[in-house]
């Protein structure tokens, strides 16, 4: 299922990164995006690697 869902990902960057996307479909899937289980997990990781990075100094 993960397979599944990061493509359905890959999908959504590709038409935002589209130029012929239409301004409404772009809209719809940054809303998606944002909801995204995926993006909140990936976004959790980053700033977890950011805060171990910082606390190297």
């Amino acid at each position: 299922m993960a397979y599944y869902d990061r493509r359905n990902e890959a999908r959504r960057i590709s038409i935002l990164a589209s130029s012929n996307a239409p301004k409404e479909i772009k809209m719809k899937e940054l809303e998606k995006a944002s909801e995204s289980q995926f993006n909140r997990e990936f976004q959790a990781d980053f700033h977890k690697r950011i805060t171990e990075l910082g606390a190297k100094k």
